[in-house]
């Protein structure tokens, strides 16, 4: 028998359908000549060469991109062989890119008929009934097919589609069932991403309302609203929340790393620093496992140029945390602090393994290299340094253009213990 064209099987188109269908397909046509005639009766020669033919020429209108012509010769071939479904699917995917929902739909209902759980038609299936108006039909054929369907454009299509549904029925939950599935494979995929910013900043936002709700005066509450704080650069705001949260409740789990990160966000003066080394410290006292606080003790030593002490800091952070950059690139810059470019080798390039998108790490290990005598090194990691710094500054302006305000640093730039943890 032949291999038909399997557009509807394996074939890609990649973006979320919304409204029009894209007119541009890439398929790869295989159309295998029968390798002799003799066992058949003429008569279903005939039939097979007919088969044959209307084949051949689905094939020249698709690369045409002539949907109408294509979707008429694959009609020809079911004509001739009612049970051929891949003729029958790719009638329905042709229809489908024509914007025929109703009549795709009808194509590929039939297909399923004969053959259930084919998973790529009921997932198309699902879209043609979006896009007729029965969106709890969608949502069932998209749920059971997403998980079964090839990792590609088509299933993001898919996913994609699933979750808008969701999303507009008020299901967070499902849409991040669905981000999860997608994102591992589309984590430069624009709509992927926005979906899932979109979803848990809703869910965010629920639960912050929930809080405040039920507990207005709660010392969860003004935690809560120490970090939003936080995050719009106002730090002085955030200290009062926090000790107001600690007044509540002097036993809160994490607020005392939190209020040293803010009081460090304010100030980097010789009072702050001590008041910032006090909140470390009880973070510990509270949790010996916080790897984060006792990177911050390093962090003050640091300030303080006590790169000697602030290196003892960030091994046992590092012990605690062995994955974290930053800990790695904060050891390392005070290798260098101290004249030792060797020992500050190590921890830097681990550093930048952990998070190539750490640009001071880049930035310091370049100068490592270039002390070592290593200048097709240091020019290798200089160049990455420069990429990164351009793009954080068009995110900057972004945020700048978005929001009206940009919470800097006050100590940013390659002398920075660690800027941006």
């Amino acid at each position: 028998m032949c291999t038909v064209l399997r557009t509807w099987l394996n074939g890609s188109r990649s973006g979320a359908l919304r409204s029009q269908p894209r007119k541009g397909i890439g398929l790869l046509v295989v159309l295998a000549v029968l390798a002799g005639t003799s066992i058949w009766p003429q008569s279903v020669v005939s039939k097979q060469q007919q088969i044959q033919t209307h084949l051949q020429s689905a094939q020249h209108a698709i690369l045409s991109s002539d949907f109408v012509s294509a979707e008429r010769e694959f009609q020809a071939v079911v004509t001739l062989d009612p049970s051929n479904l891949d003729a029958r699917g790719n009638a329905g995917v042709m229809r489908y890119f024509q914007g025929d929902w109703a009549g795709a739909a009808e194509q590929f209902r039939k297909v399923l008929e004969m053959q259930p759980k084919t998973w790529k038609v009921q997932a198309y299936l699902g879209m043609c009934e979006q896009h007729l108006g029965r969106p709890a039909q969608a949502q069932q054929l998209l749920g059971e097919a997403l998980s079964h369907l090839q990792k590609g454009p088509f299933a993001t299509q898919a996913g994609l589609e699933l979750a808008e549904i969701l999303y507009q029925t008020g299901d967070l939950d499902g849409v991040v069932d669905v981000v999860r599935i997608l994102l591992p494979s589309n984590t430069t995929n624009v709509d992927v991403l926005y979906t899932a910013a979109r979803t848990y900043a809703d869910l965010a936002n629920r639960s912050r309302d929930a809080l405040l709700l039920v507990a207005p005066d709660s010392a969860r509450t003004h935690q809560l609203m120490a970090e939003m704080l936080i995050n719009r650069g106002n730090s002085r705001a955030a200290m009062s929340e926090y000790r107001k949260a600690l007044e509540i409740d002097p036993k809160l789990r994490g607020v005392h790393y939190e209020l040293g990160e803010a009081i460090l966000e304010d100030s980097r003066e010789a009072e702050p620093l001590q008041a910032a080394e006090k909140e470390f410290q009880a973070a510990l006292a509270e949790n010996p496992a916080d790897g984060n606080a006792e990177y911050r003790l390093g962090t003050i030593c640091s300030l303080r140029k006590n790169y000697r002490t602030a290196i003892e800091h960030y091994s046992r952070a590092l012990q605690l945390q062995p994955h974290d950059a930053y800990a790695h690139q904060a050891l390392g810059a005070a290798w260098i602090r101290l004249g030792e470019p060797k020992k500050a080798l190590e921890p830097l390039v681990t550093a930048t393994h952990l998070n190539p998108l750490y640009s001071t790490a880049h930035y310091q290990l370049g100068m490592v290299y270039r002390q070592l005598g290593r200048e097709t090194d240091c020019r290798r990691e200089l160049d990455t340094f420069k990429k990164l710094e351009e793009s954080r500054k068009q995110i900057d302006q972004v945020y700048v253009q978005t929001r009206g305000e940009f919470p800097e640093s006050k100590l940013t730039g390659v002398d920075a213990p660690n800027d941006n943890k």
